[in-house]
């Protein structure tokens, strides 16, 4: 009974840390889908005074050129033509210049985005460009606002799992001091002699891991009880959950193992 209480002493803040990390990596992939969903409706508009060649401009500020869609001019033209003369409607046809909209493989921040804008204008027949910044901005501040937000809130709560697997570990030596001291006294290493406390780790470990996969698939199982409606078509996730179970169990076992390591070499070194 003591030492399934051990056990889940372990466990408890584990499994909190794991399912911060799920947090993370779910809104990670949520920013990352909806920076490729607004991708798609941002573009650059540009003016040229004559045909803008296109496959001149593969990239800009390192980011890919999707496409470059050239704006029909009629549209134009067919809202004004009632209230022109034909004369004026043949200068207007000869004379309005070229409008093209640029869309790019992913969303740019904002200083992309003025490279972006500094590249354009050194095309010698564009003569105006719009970016549209204000809304961008507010767009890009308000993800990085977001990400920034979990990541604080992941490495606060990584720590605070460390310090507390820090302290159950060294009260599990404290606890099984006389049967290590007499093992290393017969020539054991330290890691064998404190091999009970190593298993109660890992097991702990595994727990936290198998309760966070039953989370973690529950939930994007029902996201639409969790999310309203109205996000579902930002929220595209991959269902099959393959890299985020892989990273949760690699998560879970690296920080019990490192933490199991650096009590060691603390006891370790108090003992030499």
């Amino acid at each position: 009974m003591k030492s399934v209480k051990n056990i889940f002493s372990f466990v408890i803040p584990l499994t909190v840390m794991l399912v911060t990390f799920s947090m993370y990596m779910f809104t990670e992939e949520v920013i990352t889908n909806y920076k490729t969903k607004i991708s798609d409706d941002y573009s650059i508009v540009v003016i040229t005074n004559t045909p803008l060649v296109k496959d001149d401009i593969n990239s800009l500020a390192g980011i890919d050129v999707k496409k470059i869609v050239t704006l029909d001019k009629s549209k134009i033209i067919d809202k004004v033509k009632d209230s022109l003369s034909d004369n004026s409607m043949f200068l207007l046809k000869q004379r309005l210049p070229f409008f093209y909209t640029i869309h790019l493989e992913t969303f740019p921040t904002t200083s992309e985005l003025e490279t972006i804008k500094k590249e354009l204008g050194e095309i010698p027949n564009i003569k105006k460009i719009e970016i549209f910044s204000k809304d961008h901005n507010k767009i890009f501040s308000l993800l990085v606002l977001n990400q920034n937000i979990i990541i604080v809130f992941f490495v606060i709560s990584l720590l605070f799992a460390i310090i507390l697997f820090s302290k159950q570990i060294q009260i599990w030596f404290y606890e099984h001091q006389e049967k290590i001291s007499i093992m290393q006294l017969h020539g054991a290493s330290i890691i064998y002699s404190a091999s009970m406390v190593i298993k109660h780790a890992l097991i702990g470990a595994l727990i936290a891991f198998f309760i966070v996969t039953g989370l973690l698939i529950f939930a994007f199982n029902n996201l639409n009880v969790i999310f309203p409606p109205e996000l579902a078509s930002i929220i595209d996730i991959d269902p099959t959950l393959d890299k985020e179970i892989a990273l949760l169990f690699v998560m879970s076992m690296v920080i019990s193992l490192t933490t199991i390591i650096g009590v060691l070499f603390k006891y370790k070194l108090k003992k030499s």
